[in-house]
């Protein structure tokens, strides 16, 4: 294997620009969520291994078009428009081809070399496609990293969506056969994908979501969550039960307000921290069901400031409909904030099948509701839960342990050796 790091081509749609922290994201090109921040922190702690990495991401209006991260990482925004459609899902439909149009018309004019063409997959079918396209054309080793698998883990939200979930598949199928190194999440997602694409399980690694838990934990400071409790506001007086994410249709935001009907009499506040390409329908949902009283919607929260909200929380409540890993389960731990959630697909994996969280038996207001009261009801349950929680995202979620080896796939993929074997 070469002394010196690979060389990296990373490929992904979606990814955090820290420079819009202070100003508003542009949701209906991409609405925030935990995969772009995952990709940030990867791409920020591998630089300082000292990886050579080119990021290829869809360019958002006010973020920079050509970012140095430093003397050996560059984040590029790149675009090629195409006729723009609306849709309530998935904001602008042709992002994501505008986005690989805008890779491909980068790589014709700058004909870099790299080791490795590293591609980020979301559940739809164009980046899956373009990095098979990449490694056949470029003769280049690719790494797939899943962050939804369409095959095991997504579920159609439209018509459209499941007609085309059959060719959805077969690209996601492709590219993992093509593909030197598959990375998933978390282990359930091996065997599903092992036995539908007839690729070796070996040729599959588990890396699973990151997080600095004390870098990330030192910014729920007590003045910056009193600024949180401030700004929108948050009652003192009731328990504050959470939601951070993208208020989108997969993440099940109407149950949301279902289970804020049936708490109402309870001493309950709701926080709801995000945006969506469906806010609008949500806050008139609000609006119309009288609980404005009840639930907070925050907005667009950037990531340095989701510790300061999460500081306000009493439980975090996952309601997605499906979800590969829920990243922001991560980062409650790190905080020592409890998690009441459904178990779809890696949730309960993460929560150890309820060891580190409180898993509702269905996806129903009111087994959520029924969990949310005994939870708050059994504040040694919490503190039990938060401090087990805390021990295991510092020990198996480690940023810096993850990225070193990520580094090790990328040598095994660009020397054509065997990935690394997993206990």
């Amino acid at each position: 294997m070469p002394d010196s790091p690979p060389r990296v081509l990373r490929l992904s749609p979606h990814y955090y620009w820290p420079q819009l922290a202070e100003t508003s994201w542009p949701v209906k090109f991409d609405a925030i969520g935990g995969m772009q921040s995952q990709i940030h922190r990867l791409t920020q702690e591998l630089d300082s291994l000292g990886v050579a990495q080119t990021v290829l991401t869809l360019r958002l209006p006010g973020a920079p078009t050509n970012w140095a991260m430093s003397g050996h990482t560059e984040v590029r925004g790149v675009r090629v428009p195409v006729l723009p459609i609306r849709s309530r899902i998935r904001g602008m439909v042709d992002l994501n081809l505008a986005w690989a149009l805008g890779v491909l018309w980068h790589l014709v004019r700058h004909r870099g070399r790299h080791d490795v063409i590293h591609v980020h997959c979301s559940g739809v079918m164009i980046p899956p496609l373009l990095g098979w396209l990449l490694t056949r054309v470029l003769r280049t080793p690719l790494v797939l990293t899943v962050h939804c698998s369409i095959i095991a883990t997504y579920h159609p939200m439209t018509v459209i969506d499941r007609f085309m979930q059959p060719l959805a598949r077969w690209v996601e199928k492709r590219a993992i056969k093509a593909a030197a190194a598959t990375v998933v999440l978390t282990p359930r997602t091996v065997p599903v994908l092992a036995e539908h694409t007839g690729v070796a399980a070996d040729r599959f690694v588990v890396l699973p979501d990151v997080i600095d838990a004390d870098a990330f934990a030192a910014r729920a400071t007590p003045e910056a969550v009193a600024g949180v409790r401030a700004q929108w506001p948050v009652p003192g007086e009731r328990a504050v039960v959470g939601y951070v994410g993208r208020i989108a249709r997969e993440k099940g935001w109407p149950i949301i307000l279902d289970i804020a009907e049936r708490l109402r009499d309870e001493p309950v506040h709701v926080v709801v921290c995000g945006d969506g390409n469906e806010r609008d329908l949500f806050e008139r949902d609000l609006s119309e069901r009288g609980l404005t009283d009840r639930v907070t919607v925050t907005g667009y929260v950037p990531n340095e400031r989701v510790p300061a909200v999460l500081g306000t929380l009493d439980l975090l409540m996952m309601s997605s409909l499906h979800e590969e890993f829920g990243s922001v389960m991560l980062e409650a731990m790190a905080v020592g904030v409890p998690i009441i959630a459904v178990g779809v697909g890696g949730v309960a994996t993460v929560l150890e099948q309820g060891e580190l969280g409180w898993l509702v038996p269905e996806r129903t207001p009111e087994a959520f509701a029924e969990g949310i009261r005994k939870a708050l009801a059994d504040p040694q349950w919490r503190s039990d839960c938060a401090e087990r929680a805390g021990k295991t995202v510092r020990a198996r979620y480690d940023l810096a342990q993850v990225s070193a080896l990520t580094t090790t796939v990328y040598r095994a993929v660009a020397a054509g050796g065997p990935l690394p074997a997993q206990g």
